[in-house]
């Protein structure tokens, strides 16, 4: 009598399904979040740019003040009671503004309240789910299970905004942030029913500074070899796509003069490639292994960047600028499932949070750091030339990753 195979699949696991459905209400929350917000800013409140651009940077700089304490929060703390609490914290927020809004006493200020609490609840959430999503899955369903989760990321990207703006037609913001905040209810609900016990948090290391301790998964990140060669690839890779933003939007529109349609079909079409790179994650890494999985797919990924300066105006360049974004978010995905868990795997448990924690702060600091020069450069040369240096930074990104290690022969490797 043989015994029965155990599953490939990360959904094998009740406490992960728990654990992935109320990941994927949150995003239908942040998802309706993202539509109502500006609504209500500039329809209802009547904000100008430079007061909806503020509303946007004050909820940066709350991510970035708020990412070392919640990591150090979040690590020697039970996880799932502090996601619920964000959770709950966000649904009050929305369930406020909402409430004010259809009373016609919401202010701006209330805005930036209620951004703010976000923002500093998304951190918190982010750090306590990431050192609880390593503690939940076993070693050989992470980069599966960590795939379906950028997966529902990439649908929630799809359809949310449509859902929304449909939603948003025939009612008004108010409904959204209303679902919004029911979500989150949902979502934390679902968090409290996974059914499996929560295991124990580290402890703080006695007598350690709280200052030390709250830096020490960023310095974890920069002294562990392998890891911080994997740091760096993906800081100068994200600092490159975030600048690519605004060159790209001056590029459709003004170089290449593509109509709102068309330019709404290439920001939106191309997700589907990320979403079937996310869900063949899990498949691919166990073939390749994490390792080379990381390598290949980062390889894999650079080539289609060479399409976006030499696309020509018109139809054709639409097609080309469709494939080429296609075939990166196709492959992005598969990168950042497969280094998330290789990150997982060189993270020892009691740095988990903070280390997680300080990877965001960098990744939210390598855009703007990368913005203002690309931006410059596309002013003083053309978008085309802010591409190719776009280009160049992307491969550098790949020149930077510790092949070596990531390629060694299958029976030598612990990844």
């Amino acid at each position: 009598m043989t015994g029965k195979t155990p599953s490939t699949s990360a959904f094998s696991d009740s406490a992960f399904r728990w654990l992935w459905s109320a990941f994927v209400l949150a995003q239908t929350g942040s998802a309706l979040g993202s539509v109502a917000i500006p609504l209500i800013a500039i329809n209802e409140l009547g904000l100008n740019e430079a007061t909806v651009a503020l509303l946007a940077t004050a909820s940066a700089v709350v991510l970035l003040v708020a990412a070392f304490p919640a990591g150090y929060v979040a690590e020697f703390n039970r996880k799932r009671p502090l996601m619920i609490g964000a959770d709950l914290v966000r649904a009050a927020t929305f369930a406020l503004v909402a409430v004010l809004l259809l009373s016609g006493l919401l202010h701006v200020a209330w805005m930036f309240i209620a951004l703010g609490m976000n923002a500093a609840m998304q951190i918190l959430f982010g750090s306590a789910s990431s050192a609880h999503t390593k503690a939940l899955l076993r070693p050989d369903h992470r980069a599966d299970g960590l795939g379906k989760l950028q997966a529902a990321s990439w649908t929630s990207l799809i359809l949310g905004p449509v859902v929304a703006g449909v939603i948003a037609g025939i009612t008004s913001p108010a409904v959204l942030l209303l679902g919004n905040a029911a979500a989150f209810v949902l979502s934390a609900a679902l968090v409290r029913g996974i059914p499996r016990p929560e295991g124990p948090s580290p402890v703080r290391i006695e007598g350690a500074r709280r200052s030390s301790e709250a830096i020490a998964g960023g310095r974890f990140l920069l002294t562990e070899p392998m890891l911080r060669r994997l740091f760096w690839s993906w800081l100068i890779f994200a600092g490159a796509v975030a600048a690519m933003g605004p060159v790209t939007q001056i590029f459709y529109l003004q170089d290449l003069q593509f109509t709102a349609a068309q330019y709404g079909l290439l920001m939106g079409l191309p997700s589907l490639g990320g979403l079937v790179g996310s869900r063949i994650t899990g498949r691919i890494t166990r073939r390749w292994q994490l390792g080379p999985t990381v390598w290949w797919s980062s390889v894999l990924r650079t080539p289609w960047y060479l399409l976006y300066p030499l696309a020509p105006p018109g139809t054709p360049g639409l097609v080309m600028l469709l494939i080429a974004f296609t075939g990166v978010l196709f492959f992005s995905s598969i990168t950042n499932s497969a280094m998330s868990a290789l990150r997982m795997e060189l993270t020892p448990d009691h740095l988990m949070s903070r280390t997680s924690a300080a990877w965001s702060i960098a990744t939210m600091g390598a855009g703007p750091a990368l913005i203002p020069i690309l931006g410059f450069l596309a002013q003083a040369a053309d978008a085309r030339t802010a591409l190719w240096a776009i280009l160049a930074l992307v491969t550098v990104s790949v020149l930077v990753l510790p092949a070596r290690h990531l390629l060694q022969p299958r029976g030598t490797r612990t990844f």
